[in-house]
């Protein structure tokens, strides 16, 4: 019910469903391809809130897997990333990795939200908070309290200015 009444903003939904979506195309073993309650349940969402499986719309056809079951010495695809229709003009990339430590693959995703950012891109103050008085005061309760808060942690002076960053950022 609660994703259904969220159909209206845009979704991005990931992680093991523990279902195939397609037995024909998402599963190794050819004797075990039939439709399961939980595949059809995936199409019914992804129909009802308007998701696509992004891999498979930018894979069409192709056979990749996402877990490894050995006690049947099989793969199949259970991890999916579910995007709303109207994210798809964002996405750059869809990838399933290899198999490494667990008998799952992740999936990922790039999407491109808003404009490209440099790497260089820096956070900068406002300038005008420069010759705020109630501001300036606001930064420098603050500032003493965080020195106050965080002595111990002083020998380690990039976790100090990093955290130090954080807390003044808010």
């Amino acid at each position: 019910k609660l994703l259904l009444s969220l159909s209206h903003l845009p979704i991005i939904l990931g992680g093991d469903f523990n279902a195939v979506a397609d037995p024909e195309i998402d599963r190794s073993d050819i004797g075990r391809r039939r439709w399961g309650a939980g595949g059809r349940t995936i199409a019914y969402y992804m129909d009802a809130v308007g998701l696509v499986d992004i891999w498979r719309v930018l894979h069409p056809g192709e056979r990749d897997y996402t877990h490894l079951s050995r006690a049947h010495d099989t793969w199949s695809r259970l991890d999916y990333i579910l995007i709303s229709e109207s994210l798809f003009s964002t996405v750059r990339e869809a990838r399933i990795a290899p198999v490494v430590i667990s008998d799952h693959a992740w999936v990922e995703c790039r999407l491109q939200l808003g404009p490209q950012i440099g790497a260089t891109r820096l956070w900068r103050f406002p300038r005008d908070l420069y010759e705020d008085q109630a501001f300036s005061a606001y930064i420098l309760t603050q500032w003493n309290h965080f020195q106050s808060d965080n002595r111990a942690h002083r020998h380690d002076t990039v976790l100090y200015w990093e955290t130090a960053k954080a807390v003044l950022r808010g």
